[in-house]
């Protein structure tokens, strides 16, 4: 595990091993912040038109849940290069959005998002950047400095099995995280 996890911190410019936790794919890791962040009632989701369901499912669950507000941003604006959605982005963070939920690439079009620029622009704002990183990981560089949360599988780019992935969780995200989804690896010590 912990050869496994050196790996994959390698992949990703900015983390450590000790940064990644080991899931059974992208949509765990996803439902695992969806569930497990801080959430207030009222907090602002980003959500974006055309996402692959794995990364809106489980944020409009926590909606439910936690008495959120998604907020759909069109991925038209980015695709453009007009600078409108990450325009978009930062209004919908001005109104108190606490998390922006983005693939790294998108998988319909094959866009690749600005995660620099969302991260920065979440940072400003106190809010989180999430990263679907199942279309980018193993064939786009990813560099997480300005990245909260990235979750991936391994059967794409990286050529592994479904049924396997990772979390990457950021050294400051983590002592705020709620542990509403636990077992046995859970312990420093199982």
């Amino acid at each position: 595990r912990e050869r496994l996890r050196e790996r994959i911190a390698r992949l990703l410019r900015g983390a450590s091993p000790v940064d990644i936790a080991l899931t059974s794919g992208t949509s765990a890791g996803i439902l695992d912040i969806a569930m497990c962040h801080p959430w207030s009632p009222g907090d602002g989701v980003v959500l974006f038109e055309g996402e692959f369901p794995a990364n809106t499912t489980p944020w409009l669950q926590a909606a439910q849940l936690y008495g959120l507000r998604p907020e759909w941003i069109p991925l038209t604006g980015f695709a453009d290069s007009s600078g409108a959605g990450l325009a978009a982005v930062e209004g919908a963070l001005q109104r108190g959005a606490r998390l922006v939920a983005v693939s790294a690439v998108q998988f319909q079009t094959g866009l690749r998002m600005p995660i620099g620029e969302l991260g920065r622009l979440c940072a400003q704002h106190g809010a989180a950047l999430f990263v679907d990183a199942i279309q980018a990981c193993g064939v786009v560089p990813l560099d997480i400095t300005h990245v909260d949360y990235l979750a991936s599988g391994s059967h794409k780019w990286m050529m592994g099995l479904e049924g396997a992935g990772f979390l990457y969780v950021a050294p400051e995200r983590v002592d705020a995280l709620r542990p509403h989804l636990t077992s046995w690896l859970s312990h420093e010590d199982g």
